[in-house]
């Protein structure tokens, strides 16, 4: 793993880290795909009282995934459960019972995952041989937003997260690969060995 593939790896992951803080702090496409409770603090309080555990719930589930029932009362809980579910409200939600102490340690940790995503992309693109600086480009773009819209349309499906955040989501992270590709074909180990499999 060479110095160039190093500094490919974090410039690419710094550069999409400050395209995604602007994207966020600056657009408002992301806040227009946010809605607020009216009391917020009566929901937060509902939470912490029906909520006991940090970590994803889903509603309507009427005990249909607890464990130790018999065959029978899951089948009946399940048909409970879609009856609600036709009714609504369905909710898929993340509950961090302890909080959130700011965003720095998230903010760290994604710049992290984005070099070591970068890193990935690098040796990918170090197994395509003979790709024009906008081959390269693309080449990163397409897979990085295709890794994206996986995750995003199956969240659409499944836990009906609505499509304007879906759409604002890919679409962001189309820009943010584009950013990152662009890095790493310019600054990218084009001619040499893949960095990572080199013996």
């Amino acid at each position: 793993m060479g110095t160039r593939f190093i500094l490919a790896g974090v410039l690419a992951g710094l550069a999409m880290f400050v395209w995604g803080a602007m994207s966020h702090m600056l657009l408002p496409w992301h806040n227009a795909n946010y809605n607020s409770f009216r009391d917020e603090d009566l929901v937060a309080e509902v939470l912490m009282t029906e909520a006991p555990h940090s970590g994803i719930y889903v509603s309507p589930m009427a005990g249909a995934m607890e464990e130790g029932i018999t065959d029978e009362e899951r089948a009946r809980r399940e048909a409970e459960s879609w009856e609600k579910s036709a009714k609504g409200p369905v909710v898929f939600m993340a509950i961090a019972r302890e909080g959130m102490a700011g965003m720095a340690m998230p903010m760290i940790l994604d710049f992290i995952v984005l070099v070591l995503m970068s890193f990935v992309l690098l040796w990918l693109l170090a197994a395509v041989p003979g790709l024009t600086f906008g081959g390269k480009v693309l080449f990163v773009t397409i897979a990085g937003t295709v890794g994206m819209a996986v995750v995003q349309l199956e969240q659409w499906i499944w836990y009906v997260f609505p499509t304007g955040y879906v759409l604002v989501n890919i679409v962001d992270g189309a820009v943010r690969w584009a950013i990152g590709g662009a890095v790493m074909a310019k600054l990218g180990t084009a001619r040499e060995k893949n960095p990572v499999v080199r013996r």
